[in-house]
């Protein structure tokens, strides 16, 4: 396979129906995005052994022979594509379905008959998490690894930009950094929006759906009111684990709510960042009071 092959915005699309396939292409195709297509799982595999390479992987759930959860399965266990955000297709709506899915690594779900505009939001989220992945892990290769060397200290950020480029840094600090660094990022950034710049869960619904979220973001950032806030983070480490304290200055939310995969939810055009934290990042996570202040540990064996 060619560089090319591992374009930006290339999606593998990995289901028996050719009429979907071809539905989702069309789609797809003229909003830039590059297709292939697997018709099977065993297919889909051949394609990673060779070395083919994308952005986000569309997975339909039932297939006869290898199904979709055994298709991830054998994914994850890959390490050139395990970390590629698989958007699953299905017409299942079982809470145990659903809940499978995530466990093993698939944060975006698609309801069929597919919603083509809910589609074009779901492939972009994923395609942008992949990119944020990319971001933060170059920012590990070019931070200090003298961070794993403290045992204790805090630090705070207002922006974005500094939530990302903080998160490479602290992730540094684990034993397991590239998986650290995405589910860390996912928190601070909800502490900043969701805390710190008052954006709803709501409100981040209606702005993905108008592309406009991360314009909002940086406009709220710059805001008076919002100049003397900053999410403090505490890093402090013990021989048998590393504890991450996050705090933002917002009311909370009702955090209980998004700890587990519920079908209210999950075929939403956002929301994955805490399940993913805590599924693929941290052996473990609490949240204090109202929810503006998160502990997450990483267990050291």
């Amino acid at each position: 396979m060619t560089d090319a092959s591992a374009g930006s915005k290339t999606v593998l699309i990995i289901d028996d129906d050719r009429i979907n396939s071809l539905i989702l292409r069309r789609v797809l195709e003229p909003e830039g995005y590059s297709i292939i297509v697997a018709n099977d799982g065993e297919t889909a595999l051949d394609l990673f052994a060779q070395g083919q390479r994308c952005a986000a992987v569309i997975l339909d759930r039932r297939m006869p022979g290898m199904d979709g959860i055994e298709v991830l399965q054998h994914m994850k266990k890959i390490p050139t594509v395990c970390e590629i955000p698989v958007v699953m297709a299905t017409d299942m709506n079982s809470s145990y379905e659903i809940w499978e899915g995530v466990k093993n690594g698939a944060f975006y779900y698609l309801s069929k008959p597919l919603d083509m505009g809910l589609l074009l939001q779901i492939v972009a989220a994923a395609v942008g998490e992949g990119a944020t992945r990319k971001r933060l892990w170059t920012q590990l290769e070019s931070t200090c690894s003298a961070i794993g060397l403290i045992d204790r200290g805090l630090f705070r950020y207002q922006t974005m930009q500094q939530c990302e480029h903080l998160a490479g840094l602290l992730a540094n600090s684990c034993p397991n950094p590239k998986r650290v660094s995405i589910g860390l990022y996912e928190l601070m950034l909800n502490a900043l929006e969701h805390g710190n710049l008052g954006i709803t869960y709501n409100d981040k619904t209606a702005l993905v759906d108008s592309k406009t979220w991360e314009m909002e973001v940086r406009r709220r950032e710059v805001l008076p009111e919002n100049q003397g806030k900053f999410v403090a983070v505490t890093l402090a480490r013990t021989p048998r684990k590393i504890r991450f304290r996050i705090q933002d200055r917002g009311d909370g939310f009702p955090w209980k709510n998004y700890l587990e995969a519920t079908q209210d939810r999950v075929f939403d055009n956002h929301g994955r960042g805490i399940l993913l934290a805590k599924w693929e990042a941290f052996d473990r996570i609490t949240y204090q009071g109202n929810g503006n202040c998160v502990v997450a540990e990483v267990l050291i064996q």
